[in-house]
């Protein structure tokens, strides 16, 4: 098999066709890695139940797989006597994908690690900035990986990298001083994500503003106020605020009088306690904790302060409603009076009440 000998710009025909069996022996094999992952890791992992297969697929086979074929590739074209100029292309070309797919698979893998163990937090909270935060953390890292990978192909390329990051950190610094209030409300919207001072939907005192938290982004927060306004509040200011949330209370506590007419005999003063008591507590969603008592001599009226806690903070219009009604129509059947402000005129020969 003498033309196996022959040559072709410095290499035989079995150089050539070793160079083959090696391109085409990388594929195959680069094929083999991406279907051992599919069938074997993959498939495993959804029979299971285990997260591994949703981390791998969104790493992906293909940079995997394209790595393995490159490094084939290029311990085939080192089968062959190549021209330096020609080597030096290709190994350029090899380190630039190499260094590609690698950052493509680092930062893909960064990403999923990081959506794995924040799915975890999720389970266990509702926030709605936990997803404005995530892809935020995402961007971040997938911007890192590939400048990391840039300034590490800029080096291997022979191109000085010192003054480039001098560069980099002046720029970034004066970035860093242009966007301080943005990193403030980042900062701040960690804050709220981490401590949980308040949701959407809760009602809030925040910064003298009573409302409804309606969105909470990565700069701000919006509050609907009670008079229907939309109050914007910068998130930078949560970590030093006092944030009241109403929503959160265990109960909503009602006080309030009830006065009597002066000529309420004591029998009288008593039943009526005992008919406040009995309107709360006919009320559904009120606690048990009920205090009534006969407080005092007002001008016009016997003063009974009547405290009471609603504990389905969802309905407490209706709840004080509820009870005021009872208070009011056991009252009528009990022939009890309210009192109401008198003034006494005296004229000449006369006394009137008005």
């Amino acid at each position: 098999m003498e033309w196996l000998d022959y040559s072709f710009f410095d290499n035989s025909v079995q150089d050539y066709l070793v160079f083959a069996g090696l391109v085409i022996g990388s594929w195959l094999l680069a094929w083999l890695v991406g279907w051992l992952l599919k069938r074997f890791v993959i498939g495993r992992a959804e029979k299971t139940g285990s997260r591994l297969d949703d981390l791998l697929e969104g790493v992906g086979v293909r940079p995997l797989s394209l790595i393995v074929f490159l490094a084939g590739l290029r311990v085939a074209c080192g089968s062959l006597v190549l021209p330096k100029w020609l080597d030096k292309v290709l190994m350029t070309g090899f380190m630039v994908a190499w260094t590609m797919l690698g950052a493509v698979f680092v930062s893909r893998l960064l990403k999923g690690l990081l959506i794995h163990y924040i799915q975890r937090f999720a389970e266990k909270s509702e926030e709605a900035l936990l997803a404005q935060m995530v892809n935020m953390v995402r961007s971040a890292v997938g911007v890192v990986v590939w400048i990391v990978a840039g300034l590490f192909l800029v080096a291997n390329l022979g191109f000085d990298v010192s003054s480039l990051l001098a560069g980099l950190g002046l720029g970034g610094l004066a970035l860093a001083m242009a966007s301080k209030d943005t990193l403030s409300n980042v900062f701040g919207s960690f804050t709220i994500l981490v401590n949980g001072p308040y949701a959407v939907g809760e009602l809030v005192t925040y910064m003298g503003h009573s409302g409804t938290v309606e969105v909470i982004g990565m700069r701000d927060t919006r509050i609907r106020r009670f008079d229907g306004n939309l109050v914007t509040v910068p998130n930078s200011l949560a970590p030093t605020s006092v944030i009241e949330n109403i929503s959160r209370r265990p109960s909503f506590r009602v006080l309030f009088k009830l006065g009597l007419v002066y000529d309420t005999p004591a029998e009288k003063i008593d039943r009526a306690i005992e008919l406040v008591k009995q309107a709360v507590q006919a009320e559904e969603g009120t606690g048990e904790k009920i205090l009534t008592h006969f407080i005092g001599f007002a001008d016009s009226a016997l003063e009974i302060q009547v405290i009471y806690y609603i504990e389905d903070t969802d309905r407490i219009l209706d709840a004080q409603h509820g009870v005021n009604r009872r208070i009011r129509e056991s009252f009528e059947k009990a022939g009890i009076e309210f009192a109401y402000p008198t003034v006494t005129v005296e004229g000449p020969g006369a006394k009137m009440a008005a």
